[in-house]
Order: C-alpha cells, then sequence, then structure tokens
C-alpha cells in the first residue's frame, strides 16, 4: 500500500534501529577471509543499543559489540511514473572476534522527506508502515527485508527537484548506524547496444567486450559506470586504473570490472568505450558468456570502493553517433571455444536382498575435462539418466548440495521419455546437474531405493547426457564428449561394479550464529560474519 507523506517528519534519533540481514547461502558465493593475529579476550558484549553512527565509516580496530554499516545509493527517478525498489546494504564486522551476533535487529526508513516529491510502497513482507515511517523486521537466521519498499515519482514534478530518505539500523549488540540518501526527479536511463556471438574461438585467446552505449532518459548523466562480469573461463586484464577488477561469479581469476567516466552523456546521445575493455579466454574455457550494462551515477559516488584499480591509462568514453542497435538495460555476449569435456557416469553396487528390503544408492557423474562445463542462462548442462534394476523402484531423492549448490535439487519420474515430478515407485528418472560443472568435480544424487521383490542379482544403467534434448526447441548442450565409452555405469546387485567411484569431496565453512547462511567478504579487515547480498538481477 502506498504511504500518505505526513507535514511534520520525525527525525532520524526517535527512530527505532534499522535491521541487518543475511541472504539465503543458495543465492551467494561464501568467501572466508583470513583471520587476523589473536586478539586479548573482549569484554562482553552490551545488550542494549548504543548511539547509532551515522552514514559508512570504518570499523574499529579492537570491536566490543558488533559494528554496522547501513549504505544505500542515491535514486534517480524517471517522470514517467515507474517505480524503482529502494535496497540498503547493511554491513556487520567484529574484528574476527566470534562476538555475540546481534538480536531484535531493526531497519527503519523514514520517507517524511519525499512529501510531495514521490510515493513510497512497501514491498516486503518484514516491513510495515505507519505514516511515513517504514519498519523492518529480519527474517531467520537475520534474514534482511529484500528491497524493503519501491518509490515513484509524483506526476507534474519538475526533473531536478530532489528529497532525502534516512535510514537507520538498531539492535542489541551491536553499534547501530544511520545513513541518508538523495532521490531526486528526472533520470538519465542508460542502454547498452546487443554484442555478436563469437563460436570458434581457441582457449587462452584475447577478447574484447566493445561496449556502445546510450542515454534514452531525459537528463544528463553526472558520471557513468560501465558495468561487465564474466561467467567461469573469461579472464580480464587490469589494465584501466579509472576501473575497478574483482572475482568474477564463478572461479578465482579477476573476471569482473566497473568502469567511471567523468563524461556527461546527453539525452540521445550515443557514446562508446575508446577501446574494447580487454580479456581472454582461460585454458578451460568452452561455452561462457559476458554479462555487461551501463548506469548514470552520482558524480560524488565513491568509485574507489570494491576491488582493485587497474594499472595503465584511463579508458575513455567516445562519440558514437549511429552505431549500435537492440539497446537493452543489459546485455550477455557468448563465447565459444575448441574445447571438449568428457563427463564421466558413475554407478554404485546394491546388496542382494528380500522384498521390502531398503537400501541407499548413490550414483552420479564426473567431469574429467578438461573444459569447463557453463551453460548460459544456468540451464542444467548435463542430466543423469538412471534405470534402476529390476524389482529395484525409488523412495526418495536427496541431491547432494555439495560441490554443486545450485543443482536443482530433485530429479525427475522420467517413463516413455515424458519427465514428471518426482513420484516414488518407479525405476526410470532423468536428474538434472547444476548448470557449471568445474574440471575435477562431479555432482552425486543420493535414492533410497525399495526391493518390491527378491533381488540377488540384477543390472541398472546410469547414462550421462548432455541437457534439455527432450524438451521442444532446445537442441541440448554441445559437450564435444571425447570418450563416450565411460557416459555409462552400472547399478549391479549383488556383485561389485567397477564403474562406481566416490564423488568428489567438498567442504563448507559456516559461521556460528548464522548457520544456515553464508559469509560474504566486507573487505574492511578480517571479517567473520557479514551481510549476505543476492546477487545483481
Amino acid at each position: 500500500m502506498a504511504l500518505g507523506i505526513p507535514a511534520a517528519a520525525p527525525t532520524a534519533a526517535a527512530l527505532p534501529a534499522p535491521t541487518a540481514a543475511v541472504r539465503p547461502a543458495a543465492e551467494a558465493r561464501v568467501q572466508h577471509p583470513a583471520a587476523p593475529p589473536t586478539a586479548p579476550p573482549a569484554a562482553p558484549a552490551p545488550e542494549g543499543p548504543s548511539e547509532p553512527s551515522e552514514g559508512p565509516t570504518e570499523p574499529p580496530e579492537n570491536p566490543t559489540r558488533v559494528w554496522t554499516r547501513i549504505q544505500v545509493p542515491h535514486l534517480s527517478l524517471p517522470r514517467s511514473g515507474r517505480a524503482v525498489a529502494v535496497d540498503p546494504m547493511i554491513e556487520f564486522y567484529d574484528g574476527a572476534k566470534s562476538l555475540p551476533g546481534p538480536r531484535e535487529v531493526r531497519l527503519v526508513i523514514d520517507t517524511s522527506g519525499l512529501k510531495g516529491i514521490a510515493t513510497v510502497k512497501v514491498t516486503d513482507d518484514l516491513c510495515t508502515a505507519e505514516g511515513p515511517v517504514v519498519t523492518c523486521g529480519f527474517g531467520k537466521y537475520l534474514r534482511e527485508p529484500e528491497k524493503p519498499i519501491s518509490v515513484t515519482a509524483v506526476e507534474g514534478v519538475a526533473a531536478g527537484t530532489s528529497g532525502t530518505i534516512r535510514y537507520e539500523v538498531t539492535g542489541k549488540r551491536l553499534t547501530g548506524a544511520r545513513t541518508t540518501s538523495r532521490v531526486s526527479i528526472g533520470t538519465p536511463e542508460l542502454e547498452v547496444a546487443r554484442l555478436p556471438d563469437k563460436e570458434g574461438l581457441k582457449s587462452g585467446q584475447d577478447i574484447g567486450i566493445p561496449v556502445v552505449l546510450r542515454n534514452t532518459g531525459d537528463r544528463v548523466t553526472e558520471r557513468v559506470a560501465v558495468r561487465v562480469e564474466g561467467d567461469g573461463g573469461v579472464r580480464l586484464a587490469q589494465r584501466h586504473r579509472n576501473c575497478r577488477y574483482r572475482q568474477g561469479v564463478q572461479g578465482d581469476q579477476i573476471a569482473a570490472a566497473t568502469c567511471y567516466f567523468d563524461r556527461p552523456v546527453a539525452p540521445d546521445e550515443t557514446v562508446a568505450l575508446a577501446s574494447p575493455l580487454p580479456g581472454s579466454l582461460t585454458d578451460d574455457a568452452f561455452h561462457t558468456q559476458v554479462t555487461y550494462s551501463a548506469e548514470a551515477v552520482p558524480g560524488d559516488q565513491d568509485t574507489t570502493a570494491g576491488g582493485t584499480s587497474g594499472h595503465g591509462p584511463e579508458l575513455a568514453l567516445v562519440p558514437a553517433r549511429g552505431q549500435g542497435t537492440g539497446f537493452a538495460a543489459e546485455r550477455l555476449v557468448r563465447f565459444v571455444a575448441k574445447n571438449s569435456a568428457d563427463i564421466r557416469a558413475i554407478g554404485d553396487t546394491l546388496k542382494p536382498g528380500k522384498k521390502g528390503t531398503t537400501r541407499e544408492l548413490t550414483f552420479g557423474l564426473h567431469n574429467e575435462g578438461p573444459a569447463l562445463l557453463n551453460r548460459p542462462l544456468r540451464e542444467p548442462a548435463v542430466y543423469v539418466e538412471v534405470t534402476l534394476p529390476k524389482g529395484v523402484v525409488a523412495s526418495t531423492v536427496r541431491v547432494d548440495e555439495e560441490p554443486d549448490e545450485d543443482a536443482d535439487g530433485n530429479c525427475f519420474t522420467y517413463e516413455d521419455g515424458k519427465r514428471k515430478p518426482f513420484e516414488p515407485g518407479h525405476r526410470r528418472y532423468l536428474c538434472p546437474d547444476a548448470g557449471v560443472e568445474e574440471p575435477g568435480s562431479g555432482q552425486s544424487y543420493l535414492f533410497e531405493v525399495r526391493y518390491s521383490e527378491d533381488v540377488s542379482g540384477a543390472e541398472g544403467t546410469v547414462r550421462v547426457r548432455s541437457g534439455d534434448t527432450d524438451r521442444p526447441g532446445d537442441g541440448g548442450f554441445d559437450l564435444n564428449d571425447p570418450d563416450p565409452s565411460n557416459d555409462e555405469a552400472s547399478i549391479v546387485v549383488g556383485k561389485k561394479t567397477t564403474d562406481a567411484r566416490p564423488m568428489a569431496e567438498a567442504g563448507a565453512g559456516v559461521l556460528p550464529w548464522i548457520a544456515a547462511a553464508a559469509a560474504a567478504l566486507l573487505g574492511v579487515g578480517a571479517v567473520t560474519f557479514a551481510l549476505v547480498r543476492r546477487r545483481a538481477e
């Protein structure tokens, strides 16, 4: 429901404490920084709230309670009336001292500064509104509200008009934090042109991302940010000092960059990178892609955070009138290298048993390399088609979430070439792998099976195959498998099968008070826990 904005605005000091939140582990890449030298034992953390700090600050060297920071970018609202989501970033830090976790955390958003400028709508069930003040709690495992509010420009407000939103985080066992963000009416809107996909490349080959962008909004930009992120198989060169480089979503190589340009781009103007953003394919590259976009950012936005700057000359934006087609807010370009991935099927052996006997069956696949499997759009790259031995039916299924936490988590009943949701009591199933499978890694599937008759000697099969060949319009995913002989393995009752082998081991650390969530690196020293952010959508 939209909020009314009264004339009187409560002060930030009167607000309850804002919230901190942790995103589900499946949505974030966990990074575990090394702990600093051991510090003297800390005094017990005070239970009550302390005075919140104002704005982004640096954490103390020896905190006695969890330090908190909240950051919110300035917003430009389009005059078209399109709603824009607000997504505060809340971070926690305890100096690697394992201080007690925060309790009763709250996020309070005071929107009274938008009276007559923009309307506000609550967009998360963790939040409630009372007049212009929105108060948000946190879910289980400190799950924060996701984009708690959206704001929409009031019709007829002149471009350039601005207001403010105030935010505050409070709670027990933490310092609390405050910040203010500016909301202005009228906005530059940047879109990027489509780039052609490239095939027939060599692993290790140089590539470039020649971004062309256009301002489709109604205001001149103050500053432009061009963002590029490669999937596994892409490595960016740290060449330009006005770009910030960091690790990509897949792999540990530098595959993401944000480049800042203090060049105004007028409405309807088209510009391009003076030279393509340079990079290369890795040795294990096969099917991969790069996602790129451009954004207008305020001139006073900090451009020194997040990643490491390049070492070479500045990259510039140059006029590109008439260039580019297929403009959109975000684009991706695909690269395909001449490579191959040998996928081995993994079987298992079951002991004989009488009718009604239950057993545990483990089967799966393993990527023998040399290529990284990385299917665009995260569709399953590979499926395992399993046919259980005669007299054996499945009761339940569980997918091992390690090492591929992005695996679907289930298998399909598969009969007559058709798949449907998992049902017990069948012999044939189709199990999807994750969209990414690194060389040397694999995926295991665990069935509890039941003997529908006495079984002492029977054999079934495990067969790996390219993804989605049974769906109309999908030609599957090219593996270029160099050794088809290991694409099938046996499930044997009564004798040991030679093609059964252990699944790849994997381990995952979790924080003591966020046991079901993940930790993200804050980037301000040793961190033992921090807000887990979602991937950019």
